[in-house]
């Protein structure tokens, strides 16, 4: 997630304005660099297989078991301790109370706004054990820190930057239950790569049985197109939803040479769970993982070039770290959901010169990661989602640039201002590999 340079939407338009170069432009690019054929044919091994099926397995491992960056859902505990998820959610309460943040119509939020929430967090019913429930996404859902609609911004206006958006699931996501607000409308929830308070009506309840069988099925396809619609009948007429890139489906053959079948949790009479039919067009998914090589990850990254920014993947979109997620999801691998703990997975590299390879390193700064990309006339390129960054002007001034899509970019930018340029911010560069 990038939160750096902000300020609030409102100026972006007047010093995009008063910049003598434009507010989209990314420096030292041209028409070719915006390819995934240029970066893959400037790389060796573009076809080298980094990790096979068995590597991605024990690489997701090592980041459950050793690292604890993310969550097998079979394996949590069906008996959860209540000063644990007491703990949890006082500490996110009381980390949002000690900031100055702000309400959607500019008013600082106050003592009111953190007694109602912790009114609906509802502490008092929270049992010593909390026996966990199971259920599935079974509609898009954003995924909040607190159990409300209400945004906070750190800047008052700033409504891109919703300090309360943790993440967003998309259809098919598993989830642990672990507690509900006082009015039942949210659930707490534990996905396998983030927790935290999503509506219920997005929700599907089901038996632990059903949960297991259902994440245990073999048969599967993933979504390998930028997003992917999907529907309730092979003629894709009766639409369910939309999905991003990574979405995984249990498969259940296809209906014509066009349309794949698939399964999907869904909500019966009553609100029950049941495996419901599906329907996505071919092109968008591929039967199982990807391989993965960097070829294959550069050619995903690129599918999401110029896609809209998005602070915690609100309105179906992506931030950095969710760019990330989303492109090695196609080949098995289960990254952590934020920017600085993507920066701790994986093997670390001393040096880009020597030891990065396009498609397959992450660049890990304060606040926002990159896929490196290559050099290319003495320059290190990546692609990544963001927002803004200052640029230095000619005049000795400074300027925000808004760019809030995926780019194709140089480390340079950023170059003379406060925080410095990309390359210089670099905290962490990790290879995607055991």
């Amino acid at each position: 997630m990038l939160k750096s340079s902000r300020v609030p939407s409102y100026l972006l338009f007047i010093l995009c304005l008063l910049s003598a170069t434009g507010c989209s432009t990314v420096p030292h690019t041209n028409r070719q660099m915006q390819y995934p054929g240029f970066w893959i044919a400037r790389d060796s091994f573009a076809d080298k297989i980094i990790l096979d099926q068995t590597g991605v397995s024990a690489f997701n491992s090592k980041t459950e078991n050793d690292l604890g960056l993310i969550k097998d859902l079979l394996r949590i505990d069906p008996v959860y301790s209540g000063k644990d998820l007491i703990f949890s959610l006082r500490n996110n309460l009381d980390g949002f109370a000690k900031q100055k943040l702000y309400l959607k119509d500019l008013r600082e939020a106050g003592a009111v706004f953190y007694q109602e929430a912790e009114k609906q967090i509802n502490f008092a019913a929270i049992p010593a054990q909390v026996n966990a429930r199971y259920g599935f996404v079974c509609k898009y859902a954003d995924q909040r820190l607190l159990p409300t609609d209400e945004i906070l911004t750190s800047i008052p206006g700033d409504l891109a930057f919703d300090e309360l958006q943790n993440s967003s699931l998309d259809i098919g996501t598993p989830l642990v239950i672990l507690h509900e607000s006082k009015d039942r409308l949210w659930a707490y929830t534990q996905s396998p790569t983030s927790s935290g308070w999503i509506k219920k009506d997005n929700l599907v309840f089901c038996e632990f049985s059903d949960f297991k069988s259902f994440l245990e099925k073999r048969s599967f396809v993933v979504v390998v197109s930028a997003k992917a619609d999907i529907f309730q009948d092979p003629a894709l007429t009766r639409y369910i939803g939309r999905v991003r890139m990574g979405a995984k489906f249990l498969s259940a053959g296809n209906s014509n040479s066009g349309i794949v079948k698939v399964i999907i949790p869904s909500q019966g009479k009553n609100g029950k769970f049941i495996e419901q039919e599906a329907y996505l067009k071919k092109t968008d998914v591929n039967l199982g993982y990807l391989t993965y090589t960097p070829r294959n990850i550069i050619q995903q990254a690129f599918k999401l070039l110029n896609a809209p920014y998005s602070w915690g993947g609100k309105s179906g979109e992506q931030d950095c770290s969710g760019f990330i997620q989303e492109v090695f999801y196609t080949v098995g691998i289960t990254l952590p959901r934020n920017s600085s703990e993507q920066g701790k997975v994986g093997r670390l590299l001393s040096s880009l010169n020597k030891q990065a390879i396009g498609g397959v390193t992450i660049l890990q700064l304060k606040g926002h990661i990159l896929l490196y990309l290559g050099m290319y006339a003495g320059r290190h390129y990546a692609i990544h989602d963001i927002h803004t960054y200052t640029q230095k002007q000619w005049w000795g001034g400074f300027s925000v640039r808004k760019l809030n899509r995926v780019v194709v970019s140089d480390l340079s930018l950023g170059e003379g201002s406060k925080k410095g340029s990309l390359f210089q911010r670099i905290v962490f560069i990790r290879n995607i590999e055991s």
